[in-house]
């Protein structure tokens, strides 16, 4: 009976160390599609936001934007429709040259 202890432990030791590596994988999966709370982009995501539907959340974790840009933006958005273009949101008071510079490899561009 003592001989089997030894083999049940370590299987239960690999089994917790799996589990342990998958939920890993999936958080810092989940991490990198959705950006967090104070979080910043600061690679390049294999995606980019769509100004056109992003939520605060996601326009904020943007360079250069913080959380109260990012709801002008959206209530800009709401309040005069889409943004044709990268260029077009300048019309949010806070946006310039600077900040459109920043942000331009992580949105997404209609052709």
């Amino acid at each position: 009976m003592k001989q089997l202890r030894a083999p049940v432990q370590g299987l239960a030791l690999l089994s917790l160390c799996a589990v342990a590596a998958l939920t890993a994988v999936r958080i810092s999966q989940a991490q990198m599609r959705t950006p967090m709370e104070g979080y910043r982009y600061t690679t390049l995501p294999a995606w980019r936001v769509d100004l056109d539907q992003a939520g605060v959340d996601e326009l904020a974790a943007l360079p250069g934007v913080g959380p109260s840009l990012a709801a002008a933006i959206v209530a800009d958005r709401q309040a005069k429709g889409p943004f044709k273009t990268l260029t077009e949101l300048d019309r949010v008071r806070g946006v310039g040259p600077a900040i459109l510079q920043q942000i331009k490899p992580f949105v997404l561009q209609s052709p």
